[in-house]
């Protein structure tokens, strides 16, 4: 939904569709954490509520909306993210271009409407494209129940405006359904996993923001990074320098160690390596999400990471793995041919 200028707050009726659609992007002048206040109060599993599984219909057409978003923003057409504004009616969603009272920033909200609460998440952008090389997506699949990784995200977004070009955050509390139908971060299709693969391209880089809960996890260092698969990218690399730095202890996942925090199984990360981008998945423990000197280290780490462009390529090829790949095919060669010497002819 587009808004007037004036300073209105987000739980406003919804627009009449019989009116003729805005020519014009008109932008709503308040503070961008109230609106995302309303998001986080919204989420199923903190309030009740049901998860709805959207229909094929549904993915469609959000990821129409998300490539208009996208298209949108990259070649600042006007006329694109009115056309998202317009297509996200349809689903009970409004696009807020809302312009940060507190510092002048502009984004683009897509929300489902107050009415409206299936679980599908909340998506926010930078209105302005990223000076950066890499396009970064910053996701939190896991709000409320890690911790606070919804709001510690939504800290990392906003403080290197415009340097990271979204924010997707899931609208239902991972363990809501008990056989995992609301965990976003294993499941192939949601809506979150349409809005991530829109916006994962080759040579960006996904940061995904988890917490653990320390009693259970003792030998723990306070934040485990991954890539998922036990290997590493630049991206990983220049966050787990700069967290060290800030004397926050850091693994990270090499296929063994940190095991249980590895996010082997996760989704986006999945597909972020098979389209060559980098994936970073972060686990911060309860100790630092509750105490509020090392979370700003965390966020800080986070930020300069981002702004640095991660000081060299986001996904950088593992040297190892060509190695290893080789080691194994020069063992098959050689045994082959040494089978092929004493078979009879």
């Amino acid at each position: 939904m587009i808004l007037s200028t004036s300073s209105l707050p987000v739980h406003h009726p919804s627009v009449n569709t019989t009116q003729l659609p805005p020519t014009v992007i008109a932008w709503v002048t308040e503070p961008l954490q109230q609106v995302y206040n309303l998001i986080q109060s919204r989420f199923i599993g903190l309030i009740p509520g049901n998860y709805t599984e959207p229909s094929s219909s549904d993915y469609s057409t959000m990821s129409t909306i998300f490539g208009l978003v996208g298209t949108g923003v990259s070649q600042n057409d006007a006329g694109s993210i009115l056309s998202a504004s317009n297509v996200a009616i349809q689903l009970e969603y409004q696009l807020i271009p809302v312009n940060d009272s507190g510092t002048g920033n502009k984004y683009y909200v897509l929300m489902e409407n107050p009415t409206v609460n299936r679980g599908w998440g909340s998506y926010l952008f930078a209105a302005e494209k990223s000076p950066s090389t890499t396009q970064v997506i910053i996701e939190a699949p896991h709000p409320v129940t890690d911790f606070n990784s919804q709001q510690i995200a939504y800290t990392i977004f906003t403080s290197v405006y415009p340097h990271v070009a979204a924010l997707l955050v899931s609208g239902v509390e991972r363990t809501f359904d008990p056989n995992g139908q609301t965990d976003m971060a294993h499941r192939t299709e949601s809506i979150f996993e349409t809005a991530h693969e829109a916006f994962t391209k080759f040579g960006s880089v996904v940061i995904q923001i988890h917490g653990f809960d320390a009693s259970h996890h003792p030998a723990e260092p306070l934040v485990v990074l991954s890539d998922g698969d036990g290997g590493i990218n630049g991206a990983l690399q220049a966050i787990a320098s700069n967290l060290e730095a800030a004397s926050l202890s850091v693994g990270i996942f090499d296929g063994f160690t940190h095991e249980k925090l590895g996010a082997q199984m996760n989704i986006q990360g999945r597909y972020a390596r098979a389209f060559g981008a980098g994936f970073v998945h972060s686990e911060i423990s309860s100790i630092v999400v509750y105490n509020a000197t090392l979370i700003v280290g965390y966020e800080n780490a986070l930020t300069k990471s981002i702004l640095d462009d991660f000081s060299f390529p986001a996904y950088q090829i593992d040297i190892r793995i060509p190695i290893i790949a080789f080691g194994i095919m020069s063992l098959f060669m050689v045994a082959s041919y040494r089978f092929s010497k004493t078979s009879p002819d």
